[in-house]
């Protein structure tokens, strides 16, 4: 409940600064979308069309808000309301971000390269052989 007269002034006070959000965040997911560049090159472009949609969507949907809103006199409920901005926005960001997180391939192992052959016991010139040790060749220390 409460004043409805605190309301509307207070929905009108924190809207400009609601609607600069939608817009950036828009702004953002929709760029991140259409020039995916390195970080989201992996992401199918079916995926990174859908979030391009879903801007192209909200941004209609705000316009379309602010038309009526700024046909409604000030002393009346506003259309368009922080709450409703608030929603659409992380709305928008949980969408976005649900098909941006998606992570990268591994990259393929490069083929197992065959290891060279190790030459014979005693092939191999001024390579001293490791000679395990024998019994009693042990140092006991205590």
């Amino acid at each position: 409940l409460g004043d409805p007269v605190v309301f509307i002034f207070k929905e009108d006070e924190m809207r400009e600064d609601w609607i600069s959000a939608v817009k950036g965040t828009i702004t953002n997911y929709s760029n991140a979308a259409k020039g995916p560049g390195d970080m989201y090159s992996h992401i199918a472009p079916e995926k990174l069309e859908s979030i391009v949609k879903e801007c192209d969507s909200l941004s209609a949907w705000l316009a379309d808000m602010q038309g009526k809103q700024a046909a409604t006199p000030k002393h009346d409920k506003p259309v368009l309301i922080c709450s409703d901005l608030e929603k659409k926005n992380q709305d928008l960001a949980k969408f976005a971000d649900e098909i941006l997180r998606e992570p990268k391939p591994k990259p393929p192992e490069p083929p197992a390269e065959p290891k060279p052959e190790e030459p014979a016991a005693g092939a191999a010139e001024g390579e001293a052989k490791p000679t395990s040790p024998k019994e009693g060749d042990v140092a006991d220390v205590d």
